[in-house]
Order: C-alpha cells, then sequence, then structure tokens
C-alpha cells in the first residue's frame, strides 16, 4: 500500500505512544489567518503509532518543532485512499479539535469533512 506524495509535502518523524519513533505525513498551509495542519498516515511505511492514535501527542510535537501556536491551527487527520478493495483504506478526512489542559491535547472530539470542506480548507487559497 503506497500512499500518493500528493497527500503530504513532508515526512515528519515524531515520538508516539511510549516514545516510539513514528511517521506520519504532514503539510501544513495558511488559512484565513489559521494554520491547518493535515497529518497523513502512511500505513505500512510508518514503524509506531498511528496519527490517530498519537493525537494530541503529535499535535504537540507539530507546534512546538514548527512554531505554531497551537490556538490557531485546524487539525486534520487524513486516512488516503490506497487503492485497496477495503472499505478500512478509503480516503477519509477528520477534523479533530482537542481541548488544552496544562498545555496538553487531551479529549478530541473527531468530524469527518465532506469533500466540500476538504476542498475549502485544502485547495481555496485565501
Amino acid at each position: 500500500m503506497k500512499v500518493q506524495k500528493k497527500h503530504f509535502d513532508e515526512i515528519f518523524d515524531f515520538k508516539g505512544k511510549w516514545d516510539v519513533p513514528s511517521k506520519c505525513g504532514l503539510r501544513i498551509l495558511e488559512r484565513n489567518g489559521k494554520s491547518v495542519v493535515v497529518v497523513t498516515e502512511i500505513y505500512q511505511h510508518n514503524p509506531g503509532s498511528s496519527v490517530t492514535y498519537a493525537g494530541g501527542l503529535l499535535l504537540e510535537q507539530i507546534c512546538r518543532t514548527k512554531g505554531l501556536d497551537p490556538e490557531n491551527v485546524i487539525y486534520i487527520e487524513c486516512n488516503p485512499d490506497t487503492g485497496s478493495r477495503l472499505s478500512f483504506y478509503a480516503e477519509e478526512y477528520y477534523r479533530v479539535d482537542f481541548s488544552i489542559e496544562n498545555g496538553k491535547f487531551v479529549n478530541p472530539k473527531y468530524t469527518q469533512l465532506s469533500d466540500d470542506e476538504i476542498k475549502e480548507l485544502l485547495y481555496n487559497e485565501d
């Protein structure tokens, strides 16, 4: 299962659960004064935690490494299409909203995004 490069600009190395070395695809876009952070699951090319399992840990590391203001981030998880016939691998995007407690991202709330919402966030420039 190869994930197409169209889903991300770089491979981001992060510490997953229990500090396990992990990887994801990463794209950061500026839209309407906000940073849209898109993390993409890269399946078997990731030796550690999935983007969903790492969630808040991953967002903390991205904000710290890239110098982003956590209060000004829209965080999106992408499960890209891999060409598999299994529905588990169908392309889906989720906006994840976290509460921030003691500098940690907790209590994630997932909202699946429609095709129109994805186009608006990822492809319409300011």
